[in-house]
């Protein structure tokens, strides 16, 4: 960017790579469509008399101490101070120069703390800061660009929820949406603050916004043969956070590309299969001894019977594994439900694939395998079978397993020119450099159980690290 193009540059809506300044930027630039004559001023006034008069200054999670939230600040006292505050920073009055920390300008920069910018430092505790400055550096347009956040985004259970992507529609579709939800319950008199998500647990709502990303704003195909997808390289962030009190606080959770493409795929073309496995995975301390019923997507228990809209908020354990990159447990979460209930294996192989990197020809090779254990096989010597590929502990336990298998399988088919695993099979796709042995036992295990649930077999073993993991 030239000095030119610097000076010519809209740095109230032009993206900076700050979460809390993009949203801002966001709001201002829609408010600017939405109300286009309207001076940078006259938006502020706007959103100031929301925050007093609408929401009686309740945004203490945002400002500690401004203007607009402290005590002494009530009504008309607290609009006159807010209006006087940035009209002096439009005008340039005070200040020092400097370059400013969020848009790297050369400018103007006033003082920001947690009064007037979001999870900064103190004013009156100057260790908060480089050269114990009394604040961060910032530009006017940057504070004012925070000023507008609260319009763009939502409550989270006990906390704000700023969601944002590597993808600017992404991020705009959400903003625009709680501006307009916003002020749509601001005209039905009955807002009271911030726009609150039907979500409360972070881990369910992060999922919860790729869904509507899905639906709404990505146009998602995925082609099988190349494996591309409109929602590769997607990534979402959700910052959760409060700026109140003594306790401020922040996490951030973030949906890699590779969970969002899986994910996508699952709801998009494995809808039904998918819904069945996720949806057996929420659980609540306070609906204890509860079964899933399919049939009817409920929980129930001797007392009660509860809908989806109840029960996805309560903690969700595949959707943590997912988003913790807890793999193995996710694996494990896949392999108890495929002995209980059929679970189409496309989404297993799209799963290994995505988020483990695994060659599609591995999982053809331990289909294969499946089917050469459970053909011409009694239901005694499936189950034996099971048995003894769970009781394999280590990888080169597993491995003898297989051996055995290529040998049991050459006694049978002495006539046939190819064997059941060749040596490049066993060496590239079996066990090359990086695979886990006990993810080829587990995978083989699940592809085993499907292949029964097709043949409409049951055959019920109990593996004891799965079982622990149920029961936790």
């Amino acid at each position: 960017m030239t000095e030119t193009d610097i000076k010519l540059t809209n740095w109230y809506t032009y993206p900076t790579g700050d979460p809390f300044a993009d949203i801002g930027g966001y709001v201002i630039e829609y408010l600017q469509e939405k109300y286009p004559a309207t001076s940078i001023l006259e938006l502020i006034e706007f959103a100031t008399d929301i925050y007093v008069n609408k929401w009686d200054n309740n945004l203490h999670s945002f400002f500690l101490n401004s203007t607009i939230t402290h005590n002494s600040n009530k009504g008309q006292k607290g609009i006159e101070k807010t209006i006087k505050y940035y009209s002096e920073l439009i005008d340039g009055v005070g200040g020092q120069d400097g370059v400013c920390r969020i848009t790297g300008q050369q400018t103007k920069v006033y003082t920001a703390a947690r009064d007037n910018h979001i999870m900064s430092g103190s004013t009156t505790l100057i260790n908060f800061h480089h050269g114990f400055e009394s604040g961060l550096l910032m530009s006017k347009e940057a504070l004012i660009r925070t000023f507008f956040v609260p319009l763009g985004v939502e409550q989270l259970g006990d906390k704000v929820a700023v969601l944002t992507s590597n993808k600017a529609e992404i991020t705009k579709y959400f903003i625009r949406k709680n501006v307009d939800e916003n002020y749509k319950s601001i005209s039905s008199n009955v807002s009271k603050s911030i726009n609150r998500s039907e979500f409360s647990n972070p881990v369910n709502g992060i999922f919860n916004y790729a869904e509507q990303c899905i639906q709404n704003v990505i146009t998602a195909t995925f082609n099988e043969e190349t494996g591309t997808s409109e929602t590769k390289n997607t990534t979402l962030n959700l910052f959760h956070f409060t700026n109140f009190g003594a306790s401020p606080t922040i996490n951030i959770l973030t949906l890699p590309a590779t969970v969002f493409s899986f994910y996508s795929y699952c709801l998009l073309y494995y809808n039904k299969d998918w819904s069945n496995f996720i949806f057996r995975q929420y659980s609540s301390s306070k609906f204890k001894n509860a079964i899933y019923n399919a049939q009817s997507e409920q929980w129930i228990n001797s007392k009660e019977q509860l809908g989806f809209d109840s029960y996805k908020t309560w903690k969700n354990r595949a959707l943590e594994f997912l988003l913790n990159g807890n793999y193995e447990k996710f694996r494990k979460l896949i392999l108890y439900h495929s002995k209980k209930e059929i679970f189409n294996f496309q989404i297993v192989e799209q799963y290994q694939i995505y988020i483990r990197n695994m060659d599609k020809r591995t999982l053809s090779k331990i289909l294969e395998l499946a089917d050469f254990i459970i053909a011409d096989s009694s239901d005694d010597e499936i189950k034996k079978a099971i048995t003894r590929i769970n009781g394999q502990k280590t990888s080169s336990a597993l491995r003898r397993y297989l051996l055995n298998l290529v040998a049991d399988y050459n006694r049978k088919h002495s006539d046939r020119e190819k064997p059941l695993i060749t040596m490049d099979e066993y060496a590239e796709y079996l066990f090359p450099d990086g695979t886990y042995w006990n993810e080829i036992r587990d995978l083989l295990l699940i592809a085993i159980y499907q292949r029964l649930h097709e043949m409409n077999k049951a055959v019920d073993v109990e593996l004891e690290e799965v079982e622990e993991l149920n029961n936790e």
